[in-house]
């Protein structure tokens, strides 16, 4: 059933009676939502399931599956589906095709969601249009605090442009960006950025407050991503045809800065073991949230291309599902021993990633696979870093996998 109505929650507690057995499909931060909910309504559920089995095989005290391990051996059951709405034309095809009972509505999830960002109210406490406090933590007047929610590469483009906000604001004497755990190394990168508060909770807090409240500036406070609604559609501006591109995206629509602005370099401090150049090692980052995956046997014949030409090859890795492939060997680094590494390697042949636009402000060869339309033509980084030695394959549509691999080897050598 694919229905979106307003007695959303009746029909939801509705499906979920009919049957014995329930499951969630989806293990991300949507599936992770439901289950909380459902844990609140006392309604047991007996796994996760998803499309390819993972390698952490538990998430909240119950089992991820396969979904072709979800079987009538569980008894009847019936699949709650949630996923994003990108994500979910596929599945569903997949449950029809099998013939599984399902219940998905955007507006149920939706609803869910809301709820989720209304109990982060509370938490933001504002006084003259400025936010004094954060759950336990005091926010200063004379300081402009962003809020960074996003990816590696939002929270890179929001710092790097903390220098030019500051310069068109004469007034303007601290910058703080509030960053998650995992992107901790960011802030300190630019001279410009005056400190960081380092806390996945208050990044959540003000994220939701923001979705909630759409407020996206106070006094002290910036929303530190692109303005959408609780649906996660972006405001009209975001698609523009003046703001299609990395820099004005960042620079007007977050940050409200001049399109003359340019991003601040990086300040490094070298760690000695990343010192010495090595001009026969390449790294492979074949893993990316925000792009197209590319099938294994591409990345087994760039490997073994790579070998013939003498090159010793490492595959970058982060978290349990990400493993090497055959034939290489892991870095499995913090982000900046991982960006020196590869500084000094020959190349570095990624998708599309945050990691390539960090990269992208270092001196690194780098080969940067586009597998959508979208990413080659709007998320360029030829259109923000003016030096030599960045590359782009296009690999979408009714591209041949051989023929890439070949690109690759002449820019690689």
């Amino acid at each position: 059933m694919r229905d979106d109505i307003d007695d959303v929650m009746d029909r939801f507690f509705e499906y979920c009676s009919r049957y014995t057995s329930l499951a969630i499909y989806g293990a991300g931060d949507v599936g992770r939502m439901v289950a909380e909910f459902m844990d609140e309504k006392r309604i047991p559920f007996v796994c996760f399931c998803v499309t390819r089995k993972p390698e952490n095989q538990m998430l909240k005290n119950h089992e991820i599956r396969e979904i072709n391990e979800v079987s009538c051996s569980d008894g009847e059951i019936g699949i709650i589906v949630a996923v994003s709405c990108k994500n979910a034309g596929g599945i569903l095809d997949a449950l029809d095709e099998r013939g599984y009972s399902y219940f998905y509505s955007t507006e149920f999830l939706f609803q869910l969601f809301k709820s989720k960002c209304q109990i982060s109210l509370s938490r933001v406490r504002i006084e003259n249009g400025f936010i004094v406090r954060v759950g336990d933590v005091v926010l200063r007047q004379d300081t402009m605090y962003v809020c960074c929610p996003a990816s590696i590469g939002d929270t890179l483009y929001v710092a790097a442009f903390v220098q030019a906000y500051k310069m068109e604001r004469d007034n303007l004497q601290r910058v703080c960006l509030i960053v998650k755990k995992s992107h901790r190394e960011v802030g300190i990168l630019f001279s410009a950025v005056d400190e960081t508060i380092i806390s996945d909770q208050i990044v959540e807090t003000l994220n939701h407050y923001s979705m909630y409240t759409q407020t996206w500036r106070l006094g002290n406070y910036m929303y530190g991503h692109f303005k959408k609604s609780l649906r996660f559609e972006y405001d009209p501006e975001y698609n523009r045809e003046d703001c299609r591109w990395i820099i004005p995206r960042y620079g007007k629509l977050i940050l409200n800065i001049t399109k003359e602005a340019s991003p601040e370099g990086i300040r490094l401090d070298w760690h000695t073991a990343y010192m010495e150049k090595r001009n026969f090692d390449i790294v492979i980052m074949p893993y990316a949230k925000t792009a197209v995956m590319l099938q294994n046997s591409f990345w087994e014949e760039l490997v073994r291309r790579l070998h013939e030409k003498g090159y010793s090859v490492y595959t970058n890795v982060g978290g349990e599902k990400e493993k090497a492939l055959p034939g290489t060997v892991a870095v499995a680094e913090s982000l900046m021993n991982t960006a020196q590494f590869c500084e000094k390697c020959a190349a570095v042949i990624s998708l599309r990633s945050g990691m390539c636009d960090l990269l992208g402000f270092m001196q690194v060869k780098l080969v940067v696979i586009n597998t959508s339309r979208e990413l080659a033509d709007e998320w360029n980084l030829k259109d923000v870093f003016e030096r030599e030695g960045i590359h782009n394959i296009e690999c979408f549509g009714e591209a041949e996998y051989n023929k890439k691999i070949d690109e690759i080897m002449e820019i690689v050598g």
